[in-house]
């Protein structure tokens, strides 16, 4: 299992980070691309691909393959190994997780981590893979109106925050006081990520990160395991 998922910036943000999984992945497969988190009405599909394309034609992946909601039920009976690594966008997290659910992409991206595809989350790409996806509660709409928060838990029971900034403090604490239940939080900025590779979570890009457990709340320096 290779996992990277990040606090949910972009260019010189990540740029270390995207070289990280660039290298990861197997470039004579194509690299699928999972935007539909976003809000495809002011950001449509192909000008997401595009910008995908910038970030890693430039780092030696030349073949893409992008997911839509129209395609995205297909994958249930698609193999993983058919792909090279797997690039999930930000956006709307509760929107990202009921679709991957209700189309069985869920299954696929289970099946990739089990076959040890590189994957890449973004921001609501990153958090689907923490235990929940409570952490999006106060910025994402749950426009969607699910209810089953759960995600794909494929980091040791840790659930992610992204974006953080200093003054996003006052708010974590209020949300841990109101989610008795979350009693592990990784806290992502736009300048860092973790890397989960079986057993063992890594730091890795420009800046600390902060990790908060009903026993403790330290900051993890990049390159330290959390």
């Amino acid at each position: 299992m290779v996992l990277v998922l990040t606090g949910g910036g972009s260019g010189k943000d990540t740029k270390e980070i995207d070289k990280y999984f660039a290298l990861l992945v197997n470039k004579k497969k194509p690299l699928l691309y999972i935007p539909i988190a976003i809000d495809s009405i002011k950001h449509p599909y192909p000008e997401c691909l595009k910008w995908l394309k910038q970030t890693f034609d430039k780092l030696g992946i030349s073949q893409y393959e992008m997911v839509t909601e129209e395609t995205i039920s297909k994958y249930l009976d698609k193999t993983p190994n058919n792909y090279g690594g797997i690039y999930i966008g930000g956006g709307n997290t509760h929107y990202l997780l009921k679709n991957i659910k209700e189309s069985g992409m869920i299954k696929f991206l289970n099946k990739a981590v089990e076959q040890d595809i590189p994957i890449y989350g973004g921001s609501a790409g990153a958090i689907i893979f923490g235990k929940t996806i409570k952490s999006s509660l106060k910025a994402d709409k749950n426009e969607v109106g699910i209810k089953d928060f759960n995600a794909l838990n494929k980091t040791n029971g840790w659930d992610i925050w992204c974006h953080y900034t200093a003054e996003d403090d006052k708010t974590i604490n209020e949300f841990l006081s109101e989610n008795k239940d979350i009693d592990k939080l990784i806290v992502l900025s736009e300048r860092n990520a973790i890397i989960v590779n079986q057993k063992e979570i890594e730091i890795i890009g420009q800046e600390p990160a902060l990790a908060i457990s009903s026993t403790f709340r330290k900051t993890i320096t990049v390159g330290e395991k959390v």
